[in-house]
């Protein structure tokens, strides 16, 4: 029976969510420079649940490198500090959970 897990799309789907890591990741950090960027010129700002939301879904890792240099921004914030660090944790041990899986 071939479906969407079979052995021959296992790889398929290996590229994929290393492809979606990498994206988030991206998007994440992005959020952050753009947020920074918004908060220094007075403009429209991206929600602290946004970024929470965004960290949880994977992008944790990005959101933590834009806390750090060059970016700075939400460094200082205790929650972030504390909850960031916490969700690239929970991150990485779904991901290896889910490598199990495969």
């Amino acid at each position: 029976m071939e479906g969407l897990f079979s052995l021959k799309n296992m790889g398929k789907l290996q590229n994929i969510y290393i492809i979606y890591i990498i994206a988030i990741n991206f998007i994440a950090y992005v959020l952050m420079w753009y947020d920074k960027y918004q908060s220094k010129n007075r403009g429209s700002r991206i929600s602290e649940n946004t970024l929470f939301f965004i960290a949880f879904i994977f992008g944790a890792l990005g959101i933590y490198l834009g806390m750090k240099a060059p970016i700075y921004h939400k460094a200082a914030k205790a929650k972030f500090k504390w909850v960031i660090p916490l969700l690239i944790v929970l991150n990485v041990a779904c991901i290896y959970v889910c490598s199990l899986l495969i």
